[in-house]
């Protein structure tokens, strides 16, 4: 955790970043929320980092922004680069916007452009919306992952050795690989050698899982048979 004590007045703005050990994403972050910052004549904040903390680790149970919810005090601002560094569940985000702008905190996510002080109720229709669409997204890949792995298997297809990764792990490299990121930074986000993600990437693709593009895209109208498959 890394902190910068700096204050507005009687109010403390917070940034919050949730990286891995990419330091290009603790760049990219960054640079979108110094922006926004800069728009609103704010040069005074507090840094806090939770480093190399998954996504799906309550908000609560993260060292950093546990210091969050525990300082933040009505008129305070929260500043994120995007919903997702709260989490990735939509239960965990939901909880956390609640609490927090229960506090009389205020939340903005710059890259959807969300600000809990603009339109409350417009605030908690979009924020429930992008949390929940996030959630399926993350589903529609683990989903296909398994199926395309079950559909391999019952075609005959050998896929070697199980590979040193566990579901949550697959479904990670699976999106880090669709955004365009290389072997070697996957694996250093995951802690593993990068054949091991090479060798898994391969693996998905002879499954049909992957298409041989370096960026694979997320099929939108299958996901929308996913969404009514579910109602």
């Amino acid at each position: 955790m890394f902190m910068i004590h700096t204050w507005v007045g009687q109010m403390t703005v917070y940034v919050y970043l949730r990286v891995s050990t990419d330091e290009q994403d603790i760049d990219s972050q960054m640079e979108s929320v110094k922006s926004w910052l800069s728009e609103k004549g704010i040069e005074e904040f507090e840094i806090i980092k939770d480093e190399g903390v998954s996504g799906g680790v309550p908000a609560k149970k993260r060292p950093g922004f546990s210091k969050i919810l525990e300082m933040a005090r009505e008129g305070d601002i929260l500043v994120v680069s995007e919903l997702t560094r709260l989490g990735r569940s939509l239960g965990d985000v939901i909880l956390t916007l609640n609490e927090l702008t229960g506090k009389g905190v205020r939340v903005v996510a710059v890259k959807e452009g969300l600000d809990s002080t603009s339109d409350a109720m417009q605030f908690k229709i979009m924020t429930t919306l992008l949390a929940l669409f996030a959630d399926l997204e993350r589903e529609f890949i683990r989903r296909r992952t398994r199926e395309g792995l079950k559909r391999a298997r019952e075609k005959g297809k050998r896929l070697g050795r199980p590979p040193v990764l566990d579901e949550g792990k697959l479904v990670t490299v699976v999106e880090l690989y669709q955004k365009g990121f290389s072997s070697r930074k996957i694996a250093g986000i995951l802690n593993v050698s990068p054949s091991t993600v090479s060798r898994v990437l391969r693996r998905l693709r002879e499954a049909g899982v992957l298409s041989e593009r370096k960026v694979v895209r997320i099929d939108r109208k299958k996901l929308k048979e996913v969404i009514g498959g579910e109602g």
